[in-house]
C-alpha cells in the first residue's frame, strides 16, 4: 500500500474517529494536541502483531479503534485519521526496520528481526514533517524497559 492508496483507511470523517480526535484534543494549542493524540493512539490499542486480519475494511483506522487492538500499520492508519480530524496534515508512510527487541515467538513466525513496511505517521507541524510511531503502547515499553 502506497501513502495515497491509503486514503480509504484514514476515515478521519468517521464520528467515532472525530469524537476520539476530540476526547483528547487540547484547546488552543495544537503541539500539545498532537502529542495527546499520539499518546492516546499509542495506549488506547494494545500492539498485537498476532492478530492481523486480511479483511481490508478491518485496516479502516474507524474498524481499528473499534476493536482495541493494533499493530504497526493500523495503529499508524488511526493516528493519521485523528490527526485528520483534528485539523493537522498528516499521512502514513512505510520503512523496513530491525527490531532488536522482537520476541523469540514473533521472530520464529516472521522468521526474522527485520519488519518490512513497517508502519508509521508523518505530521506537519509547525512547518515540518514529524515521523511518529505509535506503535509500541506504555505497557509494552514498560515491560521491555
Amino acid at each position: 500500500m502506497s501513502p495515497n492508496d491509503a486514503r480509504p483507511y484514514i476515515d478521519a470523517e468517521h464520528p467515532e474517529i472525530r469524537a476520539f480526535a476530540a476526547a483528547h484534543a487540547v484547546a488552543g494549542d495544537p503541539r500539545a494536541t498532537a502529542v495527546a493524540l499520539f499518546h492516546a493512539v499509542r495506549d488506547a490499542l494494545p500492539y498485537n502483531p498476532y492478530a492481523i486480519s486480511l479483511d481490508p475494511a478491518d485496516h479502516r483506522a474507524s474498524a481499528v479503534l473499534a476493536s482495541g487492538k493494533g499493530f504497526c500499520v493500523s495503529k499508524a492508519v488511526v493516528l493519521a485519521a485523528v490527526l485528520r480530524a483534528a485539523g493537522f496534515q498528516a499521512r502514513i508512510g512505510f520503512a523496513d526496520v530491525r527490531n532488536h527487541l522482537t520476541t523469540p515467538k514473533l521472530r520464529a513466525l516472521m522468521g526474522s528481526d527485520e519488519f518490512i513496511y513497517h508502519g508509521y505517521t508523518e505530521l506537519a507541524l509547525d512547518g515540518q514533517a514529524h515521523k511518529l510511531t505509535p506503535a509500541f503502547d506504555r505497557a509494552l515499553c514498560k515491560r521491555f524497559g
